[in-house]
């Protein structure tokens, strides 16, 4: 560890989706392990406009997954906040980029019989975060333009389950 290289530091914190300005990073020398996945100090101006990808906090090292091109939602999308119990979330919690299908159970229906599964709403994890004051987790999720509202309808009254999809190779 007496190799030392230069890396990007957070030097205040940037919520997510934010812009990342100068002001938000700095180079500093330190020794890094091979292993561990950092932006290049000479990636500096490179960082500069693009956006973070998670919540950046001050002192931490900058990682490529940590800063994106992307804003979202894209065009052909919208984001939609769903609250749900910790005990109906993965044990593993949820991340930005898995992908999820969300199961509608409108007010009043009883539980769907095995014979007849609801299609559901394919959606990707933006954010996760939580628990809140009610001690939800929430959980905003990118959908195609065309589930939105409906999805927004529902997850409005609590009438959504959520189910863990594989990730995409």
């Amino acid at each position: 560890m007496s190799h030392r290289e230069s890396v990007l530091v957070v030097t205040r914190d940037v919520a997510l989706g934010q812009p990342i300005t100068a002001d938000d990073v700095t180079t500093a020398m330190v020794g890094v392990d091979q292993t561990v996945a950092t932006v290049r100090g000479e990636d500096l101006r490179r960082m500069i406009g693009m956006r973070a990808a998670a919540d950046l906090m001050r002192g931490m090292l900058v990682q490529p997954r940590m800063v994106t091109d992307q804003v979202t939602p894209q065009g052909d999308q919208q984001l939609i906040p769903i609250a749900v119990k910790p005990s109906r979330l993965p044990a593993r919690g949820l991340y930005p980029g898995d992908r999820l299908l969300v199961v509608l159970r409108p007010e009043g229906q009883a539980v769907p019989a095995v014979k007849q599964p609801s299609a559901g709403i394919e959606a990707v994890v933006d954010q996760a975060k939580g628990p809140d004051n009610d001690g939800l987790m929430v959980v905003d999720v990118l959908v195609s333009r065309s589930d939105g509202p409906r999805l927004a309808a529902l997850a409005a009254d609590g009438q959504v389950a959520v189910a863990l999809n594989p990730r995409s190779p």
